[in-house]
């Protein structure tokens, strides 16, 4: 027997207010800039994987927490991405938006790099600087792999996650992250398309053929980037202790032996890897530690960082080069 009494919907009422407690929770923090009272200055950004080296590294935040100089209207450049546009491991004057300053003669770029960031998320800082500053005249982005996303946790907050690591989240399939990252990309062009914004964007994670003929295909600023993780990866590894660079065998044949060769110089040991590149003993995992000197490097030649024969490590100013070169070459 069938009740007469009518269903109660179990989907949203879009007469009633809207509220839940996770949406309650979720505030307006995700559109506006943190601010600090004052800028600071790190040896370190993560302790776990780097030692405080101030004549080597130091890592210099504006008041909304980027390494960048202060945002401000009528910027030039924005330039977007994750830990490889930051820099993490790698001196601010040798990463490639520093490289870009170099390459044209440009001193106004505003970095918006945020380690661990997907690109929802580096669409989405976009979107509040041009609201906050107006639009810049040119956007270079470096993005990471499409594989990570943002996602609203229980408690309302938003976080980024990767679906094949550890981040803050790793629930999403591939395919949901990757539509996401698709979906952003395309808003990140309609923005610039309609604010007169001149964009380039690549990849550094690298894309399967098929994949990168499709966004050859539809997005009219995309462009190719060679210099990819598995382009650069070195295998054999060992360590000039004469430099302190990490050496060893690219995975193909074709760099030639001087490229870059003044840039290697004047790297410091953080050519082919950046910094970050140890496993830190945890009686030393404190942020701005200054260890002793003969001390420290023992250290470095005991704790450096891999998995298998590749340095778990960031690319250093060699990869940061060639990013910025790509992009400026394709202007």
């Amino acid at each position: 027997m069938v009740s007469s009494a009518p269903l109660k919907p179990s989907h949203f009422d879009k007469n009633a207010p809207f509220s839940s407690p996770k949406w309650d929770t979720i505030g307006f923090k995700h559109i506006s800039f943190e601010e600090r009272d004052s800028p600071r200055t790190s040896y370190t950004l993560n302790f776990q994987s780097e030692y405080a080296s101030p004549e080597l590294l130091s890592y210099s935040f504006n008041i909304h927490n980027f390494r960048s100089k202060d945002f401000h209207e009528n910027t030039n450049t924005v330039t977007l991405g994750c830990s490889h546009t930051f820099g993490v491991g790698v001196p601010e004057n040798l990463i490639w938006p520093s490289f870009v300053k170099e390459l044209t003669g440009i001193d106004d770029v505003v970095n918006l790099g945020k380690p661990g960031s997907s690109i929802a998320l580096q669409v989405r800082m976009l979107a509040t600087y041009v609201r906050t500053y107006g639009a810049p005249k040119m956007v270079l982005c470096n993005f990471p792999e499409i594989v990570r996303y943002q996602h609203i946790t229980e408690s309302g907050e938003i976080v980024d996650g990767n679906t094949y690591m550890g981040m803050a989240d790793n629930s999403y399939t591939n395919e949901q992250a990757s539509t996401q990252s698709i979906l952003a990309l395309g808003d990140l062009e309609a923005i610039c398309n309609a604010n007169g914004i001149l964009l380039r964007w690549q990849m550094w994670a690298g894309t399967g053929e098929n994949f990168e003929d499709k966004l050859l295909n539809n997005f009219t600023s995309y462009v190719k980037n060679k210099y990819t993780a598995n382009y650069l990866h070195m295998h054999n590894l060992y360590t000039d202790y004469e430099t302190n660079e990490i050496c060893g065998d690219y995975s193909h044949d074709s760099w030639p032996e001087e490229c870059c060769s003044d840039l290697r110089k004047r790297s410091n040991g953080c050519f082919n890897y950046g910094y970050d590149r140890y496993s830190v003993p945890k009686k030393y995992q404190k942020h701005d530690l200054i260890i002793e000197k003969n001390e420290l490097e023992k250290l470095k030649k005991s704790t450096l960082n891999t998995r298998g024969t590749i340095p778990v490590a960031h690319f250093g100013s060699h990869a940061h080069f060639h990013w910025a070169k790509n992009l400026v070459d394709s202007l």
